[in-house]
C-alpha cells in the first residue's frame, strides 16, 4: 500500500521511517517534509488540508497519517472522512482535547480526573489579582496551540505576572493567549503517555521521559522537547493500567459521553505523578515530539495494522507489541549566533525557543556510520551553495539504541559529537539518572 504522511520534522520523520520498514507498505510519501525526510521518503509540498486531499487522491494513498496538532484542530480528518480516504487522527470537535488546554480542563473537573488545581481568564488585570490571592507557586498557559511552548513554569508571583503579560499583552502567541489557564504547579514525576485507541478500546504504548527545558538541570524556558529516552524506569503494567484507569479511559469515554464524538487515534497525556495518583498536566491529539523518535523504534507490530483498527473500530482485536530495547533522543538545537547584515554583525541571536539564525551549514553528518544511532532530521533544508544547512530551532534528533539507557546514552552522545554547525547547542544530561 501507499502512505501519506503529513508533517515536516523530526516526528514526521520517524512516523514515514516506520512505515518505511512495514512490510506492509512499498511507498511512503511525506508531505511537506524536509531535506533530511527526503533522504529516506520522497516529499511533497503540500501544506493546507485542501492541498493535502488533492496530494492524497492524485498518488492514490491507501493511508494517511497526521503527524502536527494544527491540520487537525483544522478539520483534516472530517476533509478526508468526507471523500471516504482511510485517515489515522481525532475529528476536529475532538482535537478540541489540544486546541484548548481550558476545555480539557474543565472536561478534567466535572469528570473526576485528576488535576492540577485551576482557573481560566481572558482579562489579564484579573489573572494577576489571582496570582496575588492564590500565593502559591502556579503554572501559566496559553489557551491555544503555541508549539509546544506555550505553558510557563512559575516559582513565584513575579514569574507568573512576567508570564501572563508575556501571552496576555504582549501576545508573542497571538489569540493562542488570549485565554490563560492558571493552575497549582504540582511537584513529583513528570512523564509522557500515550495511547492508540478507536474511541473504545486502548492499546497502550511505552512510557518516555521528555524534557522541555532549554538546559541542563532543567533550567531555561521551555521548548518543544531538548530530549527524550524510553522506556522510563517506571514503566510496566502497574502504572499502564493505573494511568489508563485514572486517566486516558475516563477521558476518552467523558469526552464521548459529552460531545458525542468518538475519540479517535492517539492520545498523549502528559503526566505528573504525585505519590501515586497520576494528575493530567496536558493533553494533546497526537504523537509528540521528541518522545515519537524513541517510542516508534521500539514498535514491533505493523504501524499499518493498528492504524487501520482504529479507523475500523476494532483495536481490541490485537495490542501491539513492543521492543524492550532502550533508545535515547538527544537534540541538537540552534543556539546563540551572530546576526550579520551585508557582511557586518547586528548583535545576537539568543537561539531557540527564542529567536534563532537559519541557513548554517551542518557537517559530519557523513561520519555516522553507527547502526544503533539513527538521526531524525527537523530543522533542516538544502542550499544549491552549502548543502545542508539549518532551517529551525530543533535540527536534528540523534538517536541511540542499547540494552541499557546507558549504552543508549552513550551512543547518543559519541555520535552528536561528530557533528556541527554554528551555534550547535545539546543537552547534555539526557538520560541521565
Amino acid at each position: 500500500m501507499k502512505v501519506l504522511v503529513v508533517d515536516s520534522g523530526g516526528r514526521g520523520h520517524s512516523i514515514a521511517w516506520q512505515f518505511k520498514n512495514d512490510p506492509n507498505v512499498k511507498e511512503v510519501i511525506c508531505t511537506p517534509g524536509n531535506a533530511g525526510i527526503a533522504l529516506d521518503v520522497r516529499c511533497e509540498n503540500a501544506r493546507t488540508n485542501e492541498e493535502i486531499l488533492e496530494l492524497a487522491k492524485k498518488e492514490k494513498a491507501d493511508l494517511v497519517f497526521i503527524g502536527p496538532e494544527s491540520p487537525l484542530t483544522k478539520g483534516i480528518v472530517d476533509l478526508f472522512a468526507s471523500e471516504k480516504i482511510p485517515i489515522v487522527g481525532p475529528q476536529r470537535k475532538a482535537a478540541i482535547l489540544e486546541g484548548s488546554k481550558a476545555y480539557t480542563k474543565m472536561l478534567c473537573r466535572e469528570i473526576g480526573v485528576p488535576a492540577a488545581e485551576f482557573e481560566v481568564f481572558d482579562n489579564p488585570e484579573k489573572a494577576k489579582d489571582y496570582i496575588e490571592y492564590v500565593k502559591y507557586p502556579v503554572v501559566v498557559k496559553a489557551d491555544g496551540l503555541a508549539q509546544g511552548k506555550g505553558s510557563i513554569v512559575c516559582s513565584d508571583a513575579k514569574d507568573a505576572i512576567n508570564a501572563i503579560n508575556h501571552l496576555m499583552v504582549e501576545k508573542v502567541f497571538e489569540e493562542a493567549g488570549q485565554k490563560v489557564v492558571i493552575e497549582k504547579r504540582l511537584y513529583g514525576t513528570e512523564i509522557s503517555f500515550f495511547v492508540f485507541t478507536d474511541g473504545d478500546a486502548l492499546a497502550p504504548m511505552p512510557v518516555a521521559q521528555d524534557y522541555k527545558r532549554a538546559y541542563d538541570n532543567d533550567e531555561g524556558l521551555n521548548t518543544g522537547g531538548m530530549g527524550s529516552y524510553s522506556p522510563h524506569r517506571l514503566e510496566g503494567d502497574e502504572l499502564t493500567r493505573l494511568v489508563c484507569e485514572k486517566v486516558a479511559m475516563p477521558l476518552i469515554k467523558g469526552f464521548r459521553e459529552k460531545e458525542g464524538v468518538p475519540y479517535k487515534g492517539i492520545l498523549y497525556c502528559g503526566l505528573m505523578l504525585v505519590g501515586d495518583i497520576p494528575h493530567l498536566l496536558e493533553a494533546n491529539v497526537r504523537f509528540g515530539d521528541p518522545e515519537a523518535e524513541v517510542i516508534l523504534p521500539r514498535l514491533k507490530t505493523p504501524l499499518t495494522d493498528i492504524s487501520f483498527q482504529i479507523i475500523n473500530g476494532v483495536l481490541s482485536e490485537k495490542r501491539a507489541e513492543w521492543s524492550q530495547d532502550f533508545y535515547c533522543d538527544v537534540v541538537a538545537a540552534a543556539g546563540r549566533t551572530k546576526q550579520m547584515k551585508h557582511g557586518r554583525s547586528k548583535g545576537w541571536y539568543p537561539g531557540y525557543p527564542a529567536r534563532y539564525g537559519k541557513g548554517y551549514p551542518i557537517s559530519g553528518l557523513e561520519n555516522i556510520q553507527d547502526p544503533d544511532c539513527k538521526i531524525f532530521f527537523a530543522g533542516v533544508s538544502n542550499s544549491e551553495t552549502k548543502g545542508m544547512v539549518t532551517d529551525g530551532g530543533r535540527v536534528l534528533h540523534i538517536v541511540g539504541r542499547g540494552n541499557t539507557l546507558q549504552d543508549a546514552r552513550t551512543v547518543a552522545y559519541a555520535n552528536i559529537e561528530k557533528i556541527h554547525f554554528d551555534g550547535m547547542r545539546y543537552r547534555t544530561d539526557i538520560g541521565k539518572e
